[in-house]
């Protein structure tokens, strides 16, 4: 059992190895370049004052989804800035089995991280566009940091006016009660 177990191992470290060895084989997908030139506002993104800034990049073959999906991607890096919750969790799996010199450990370590954020956009705007050779689209997204402010007041007024509603509702039930004598 255990040689067979060696030469299939074997086996597929040979095919493994024979498979990454492609050498001068040439690429297949895109005939284009694959280099790459970044925009220069894109590895040093400038902090603002007045507005949050989001960053975005894309490659698809169609050029107005990636145009799309890069611009999402900036709004949701936008968004993370404003209001996020991070969930984390490591699941760490440990078993042992046998007696002595042939006993086998498995080990299984697991990191799941889940990053949720809910936010309102409106007035989000793509103001840096780049394409870059290889058809990687870059976009940088800016959002009115008063925005954020309008939008937290907003809700607190909501908040307040539920709070006031639900006080106002208990206060009537309270009569009613007194009323019908419960």
């Amino acid at each position: 059992m255990k040689s067979k177990l060696t030469i299939c191992l074997a086996l597929f470290m040979m095919l493994s190895l024979w498979g990454c060895s492609g050498g001068n084989s040439q690429r297949s997908g895109s005939t284009e370049s694959t280099t790459t030139s970044e925009p220069d506002w894109w590895y040093n993104p400038a902090s603002d004052k007045t507005d949050f800034l989001g960053f975005g990049q894309s490659k698809k073959q169609n050029p107005s989804l990636a145009q799309k999906v890069a611009t999402q991607r900036a709004r949701q890096n936008v968004s993370d800035q404003v209001k996020s919750q991070v969930t984390s969790e490591i699941r760490d799996f440990m078993s042992e089995s046998g007696i002595g010199e042939s006993a086998q450990a498995i080990e299984f370590s697991e990191n799941t991280t889940t990053n949720v954020s809910n936010n309102s956009m409106s007035g989000s705007t793509p103001d840096k566009y780049f394409k870059a050779k290889d058809g990687t689209v870059y976009i940088r997204v800016s959002f009115p940091k008063d925005a954020v402010d309008k939008a937290l007041l907003n809700s607190a007024k909501r908040e307040e006016a539920l709070y006031n509603e639900f006080k106002a509702t208990q206060a009537f039930d309270r009569l009613e009660k007194k009323v019908s004598g419960n």
